[in-house]
């Protein structure tokens, strides 16, 4: 999913072939190939004619207007393709018990060990704090290996809180809250 940010005053949009073509005072200065984009962001005075937006849409290509001082989006979507059948095999799996478990233990254990990698960044920082990451670096290596074998989504709750507990009185302890 690659994104393309215009927000310069003056440009002009158009297509050419499978890019599209940016002009400033009539003159080109600049193109950009179309088949890596899934988004394209438009700020400010940017103009272009409706069939540079037909041929995004073609393309799947979704286009988000920020218009006015907050940056408002307004979206235009492209053809949604699979968009409901992604959402009906969605709706489908989030009521399977055993699918949200298994999927739930991932992103808590993602989660553990991300505070992990951070807690041992930290470590190899703050060596006036290494006690106590040292401290929060057991816990949560005691606690990773559980996360998997969680049979409820309540119990993975309550390893998730004490996994929290510890990176975050290590954080406060070490003065590295961010």
């Amino acid at each position: 999913m690659t994104s393309l940010y215009v927000d310069r005053r003056g440009i002009e949009l158009e297509v050419d072939g499978e890019a599209l073509v940016f002009r400033e005072n009539g003159l080109r200065t600049g193109t950009v190939p179309m088949a890596p984009l899934s988004r394209v962001f438009l700020r400010g005075d940017v103009r272009l004619q409706s069939s540079v937006l037909g041929k995004l849409g073609e393309r799947g290509i979704g286009v988000i207007i920020l218009s006015g001082r907050k940056a408002e989006p307004t979206m235009l979507l492209a053809r949604p393709h699979n968009d409901a059948a992604r959402r009906v095999a969605q709706y489908q799996l989030s009521g399977d018990p055993a699918f949200c478990l298994s999927f739930a233990r991932g992103l808590v254990f993602d989660k553990v060990s991300a505070q992990r990698d951070y807690a041992l960044t930290l470590q190899q920082i703050a060596l006036d704090h290494r006690y106590e990451l040292t401290l929060v670096l057991r816990t949560l290596d005691q606690i990773l290996p559980r996360i998997m074998q969680m049979a409820t989504i309540a119990a993975l709750r309550g390893i998730e809180g004490a996994a929290s507990a510890a990176h975050f009185k290590g954080m406060l302890q070490s003065q590295h809250l961010d």
